[in-house]
């Protein structure tokens, strides 16, 4: 049998073949452009009302209004300062000096039709979905929001890497194009498919120019092969490594607001049934998981939110029933993107199959598996999620994963219970009462058996010796920024 490590070795002498063309060199190219490898590849080109939306705050290209604290409040980004005028309207001061990398002023104006087309792009982003937002400029730099019902996050909401500000001319009827468009201190010069892309400095940005002169993109969506790139020297930094094959890497390691869970449909198939939900969950072992699968570089789950945000004190541990199946065919799906996600698959599998389960495993690329998994076609799906992601607001994402009109409810689930614990959490207003509302929320939402929080994940970057200044923020939202060196 073939070791993990043996295989890594492998894979290092075939790396060039796997990615469909290396970087010929990194070290010859020169001290100050930066090779990076990234697991997930453009799916809709960039576009920043799509997943790829987070590739361009990643990679420095665009940025939004607010940005997000360590904590997860708002702070100041191409917005300096905002004040709440009523219950649904907002005003923005917008930064001064800003440029977009086409030439054009960043205005107010700018900033409105990016807005109002974010809103009314299909679909809308879910951190502005159902708020039906309106912008208009008051002036070359004030902005007002207004929004069809109250909300106390919009700040929040408009960290959303989805909501970043385009240049005028990139708008199009069908949708957004950021080469040449961001105000990032990085621009997209090209892309091609989901291959590759390449970055140049901006050194005109409002903060400073950065220090690289360039960036260049693979997107390589096999972890191992990440891994053995970074050990050639292929590329300077790695994301998403395995941390199986990471052994005497150089690295970053940070706890993210990031959970990856079991949802069990409940809709159809063998998990309508809360019994046999319950019976799921109770064969799972999150500190196996923890210490075997990701070799103690993630934490156990004891709820939906983990170490990265600390007022979310965990929840009280459900009972563990002792009943098994009774020969239940059930198909478990999951991705191959997060290389972990595949023997957390396979080790829940056989806890199942102990119970009395028959198991079907499927495990795919998320892009060739997306559309199955949110049209419900899978009895469980494990699937790692950032639950601030969107605004940094919990409540929030209890909402969209949890609740009966929630875009992201991969467990079909719809309880009047959970709903109005959510709703509750979704209306507060003042921080402290949020907080607890939202902890409430998911009592009610585990009290459902639909999801089994299994790890909290930590960011696991691999790097050369000679980077310096790459981003360790806890949101996934940064990772190349103006500091970043490569000596």
């Amino acid at each position: 049998m073939r070791t993990r490590r043996g295989l890594l070795a492998t894979t290092l002498l075939a790396v060039c073949g796997l990615t469909a063309g290396c970087f010929t060199g990194a070290a010859s190219q020169g001290p100050q452009r930066l090779h990076v490898a990234l697991p997930f590849p453009p799916a809709q080109a960039m576009s920043p009302w799509s997943n790829d939306g987070l590739l361009l705050t990643k990679l420095g290209i665009a940025e939004s209004l607010v940005g997000l604290d360590r904590s997860g409040r708002p702070e100041p980004q191409l917005a300096e300062s905002w004040t709440r005028q009523s219950d649904t309207e907002w005003n923005f001061h917008l930064r001064t000096g800003v440029r977009f990398h086409n030439g054009t002023p960043f205005t107010a104006q700018a900033a409105a039709d990016a807005l109002n087309r974010s809103a009314q792009a299909s679909p809308v982003p879910r951190a502005i979905k159902g708020l039906n937002i309106v912008a208009k400029a008051g002036g070359e730099l004030d902005l007002t929001v207004t929004t069809a019902k109250p909300d106390p996050i919009v700040p929040q909401r408009l960290s959303s890497p989805n909501l970043v500000v385009l240049a005028p001319e990139a708008y199009t009827a069908t949708g957004a194009n950021p080469r040449n468009a961001g105000t990032g201190p990085f621009v997209l010069q090209e892309l091609k498919g989901e291959e590759s892309a390449t970055l140049g400095a901006y050194p005109e940005h409002w903060a400073g120019a950065p220090l690289l002169s360039g960036v260049d993109v693979r997107f390589i969506p096999d972890g191992q092969t990440r891994t053995a790139a970074l050990r050639a020297g292929e590329v300077d930094v790695a994301t998403t490594l395995p941390v199986s094959t990471a052994e005497n890497l150089q690295h970053i390691e940070v706890p993210l607001p990031r959970v990856v869970s079991l949802s069990l449909n409940t809709t159809k198939g063998t998990f309508t049934d809360p019994a046999l939900r319950d019976i799921a969950r109770s064969a799972v072992d999150q500190n196996a998981l923890a210490t075997g699968v990701y070799e103690s570089h993630a934490d156990a789950a004891r709820g939906l939110f983990g170490p990265a945000t600390p007022w979310a004190k965990a929840p009280a541990a459900l009972p563990v029933t002792d009943r098994a199946g009774n020969g239940e065919w059930v198909v478990l799906a999951t991705i191959s993107d997060r290389p972990e996600l595949p023997e957390v698959a396979s080790v829940i599998a056989e806890a199942w199959r102990s119970k009395g389960f028959q198991v079907e495993q499927v495990v795919k690329q998320y892009s060739q598996l997306e559309a199955d998994v949110l049209a419900g076609r899978f009895d469980a799906v494990i699937m790692s999620r950032s639950y601030a992601l969107d605004s940094g607001d919990l409540a929030g994402y209890l909402e969209s994963d949890f609740s009966c009109a929630g875009d992201n409810n991969l467990s079909k689930l719809c309880s009047a219970d959970v709903d109005a614990a959510i709703a509750k959490a979704v209306a507060a207003t003042d921080v402290p009462t949020r907080e607890q509302a939202t902890l409430d929320a998911q009592g009610e939402v585990l009290a459902t058996f639909a999801a089994v929080p299994l790890v909290h994940e930590r960011a696991f970057i691999g790097h050369a010796s000679t980077v310096r200044e790459i981003s360790d923020d806890p949101y996934e939202r940064r990772l190349v920024t103006r500091s970043t060196t490569r000596g």
